[in-house]
Order: C-alpha cells, then structure tokens, then sequence
C-alpha cells in the first residue's frame, strides 16, 4: 500500500513539475515576444520549441475547427444548389410563359390593328452632358446622337416614366425637350386609369410652383380619383403607349365647366436627371 502511495505521490509530483515548466517556458516566451533586442541562442531555441510545441498541441484543436467549418460551408454550398435547380426549374416554366403571352401579344396587336408596344423598343442609354441654367425644364442634351441611331420625336425615359423627347441631332449628341417645357406645342395625349374606366386628355403645360403637369380635354362626365396613373396613350406616331407619366394630385373643373383640367405629379424627378434612355424602334435602321 505504502508503495502505491509513494507512486502517485511521485506521478503528482512529476505533473507538477512539468505544468511549472511549461509555464516558466510560456513566461519566457512572453518576455523574449515582447522583448525588441535581439535573441541569443538558448532564446532563439526556446521560442522554435515553444512554437512548435504549440502547433503539436493545438493542432488536433485546429484540424477539427477547419473540418467542421469545412461541412458547414458545404452545408450551405448543397443549400445553394437545392435552391439554384428550384429556380431552373421555375425559369423553364416562366420561358414557357412567357413565349404564350408573346403569341398571344401578337394576336391582339394584330387584331387591334396596333403596331407598336413598349417590347419592340431598345433602350439607348446616355448621359445628360449640357442644361440650361436659365431654362431648367425647358431642354437638356445627351451624349449620344444619330451615329447610335437616335431620331428627332424618339421618345425618353427614365427608370421611373417619360421625360421628354428628341428634337435635334447631331453625330455624336441629341437635344431633348423635356415634358416640363413651357414650348406651348410640346403637347402629348395622355390616357388615365381609373376604377371607373379609361380617360383621354393632352397634357398642355407645366406648373413649375407646384411641379405639376396639366392635362386638358377631359369631358367631366367621368369621375377622375387621385392617385390614378397617367400613361402616354400611343394616339401618335412620337410616343408609344404605356409609358407612364404620373399620379392625379388634383381634379378640377375648366373655366366653362364642360371638362376637367386635371394635375399630374410626374413620376420621374425632371429637376434631377443624369441618365436617360431613348426609345428606339427596333425596325429602325
């Protein structure tokens, strides 16, 4: 018995005495770390045993890390993929869809004897590169011309509606007369939505106070909601139909009350234009 006592006692003594060397080590590494002259040898040996004496023991620790980091990104790499052959899936359907509502687009212009819509357009993109001070809402001019196949009346837009459309052409720049002109024949007909059924009208002119449009010839026997969408109607050769304009703000009678003058807050912010695009026929050469 007293044999087996004196044994652990010796094993704790043993394990003692290396956890004291291991932390007089560890100390000294510290110090030879945070020391900036130079190492002698003794201390050049003991940091590439204390080094390597670490990466021995923490290895196991580092091995399991990496492995289990390793199946989670390939957990979210599978995710990734499941969701990826949903949307393939979904994208077959959706071509299928699309190329139905295509034929079915063709049938109605075909029986509706109409000849363009917004998807037999291209869309030009440039830059508005010159405005003027003294007439803000009166024109712009874009860095692109009739070398990128851009014609006087081809209408532009921005992300969010009309803006105005091109009145001169040079090579390389246009001129756009923006739907804000005081130009008394820079009229456009304008077609509203409403609960009660469709109205037509010819936006007129611009209330630069209020940053309102103003469509005229609207007969008052329809009742115009605020909040209803005003698109360009596609009654002339300059503007296809459906480009939107604007929301009502306000419905009001003429000065004979036979029709409604009606207020269009523009959907695009004319004040604040850097890039636009041209609508471009694509039949046009």
């Amino acid at each position: 018995m007293r044999k087996k006592n004196k044994k652990k006692i010796e094993t704790k003594y043993i394990v003692l005495l290396v956890l004291a060397a291991i932390i007089l080590l560890l100390t000294i590494y510290a110090y030879i770390i945070k020391d900036k002259r130079e190492l002698n040898k003794f201390e050049q040996v003991l940091k590439d045993v204390v080094i390597t004496s670490e990466r021995i023991v923490t290895f196991p620790f580092r091995y399991v890390t990496n492995e289990f980091i390793e199946f989670i990104n390939l957990r979210k790499v599978y995710e990734e993929n499941e969701i990826l052959k949903r949307n393939l899936d979904r994208y077959d359907l959706i071509y299928t869809q699309n190329q139905e509502l295509k034929r079915q687009l063709d049938e109605l212009k075909r029986e509706m004897n109409i000849d363009y819509v917004l998807t037999d357009y291209e869309y030009l993109s440039a830059a508005v590169i010159n405005r003027n001070i003294g007439y803000w809402y009166d024109t712009i001019t874009i860095n692109k011309g009739s070398s990128s196949g851009i014609k006087k009346d081809m209408a532009v837009i921005t992300s969010k509606g009309l803006i105005g459309k091109v009145v001169k052409t040079t090579s390389f720049n246009s001129e756009v007369k923006l739907i804000t002109s005081s130009n008394s024949n820079n009229r456009i007909s304008i077609i509203i939505e409403n609960t009660e059924g469709t109205s037509y009208g010819i936006l007129s002119s611009y209330d630069e106070k209020n940053n309102e449009l103003l469509v005229e010839g609207i007969s008052d026997n329809k009742e115009i909601k605020e909040g209803s969408v005003a698109y360009t109607s596609g009654l002339n050769d300059i503007f296809p139909s459906g480009i939107r304009v604007g929301t009502v703000s306000k419905v009001e009678k003429d000065n004979y009350g036979l029709s409604k003058i009606v207020h269009i807050t523009p959907s695009a912010n004319i004040g604040e234009v850097s890039l636009v695009s041209v609508l471009k026929r694509k039949d046009d050469k």
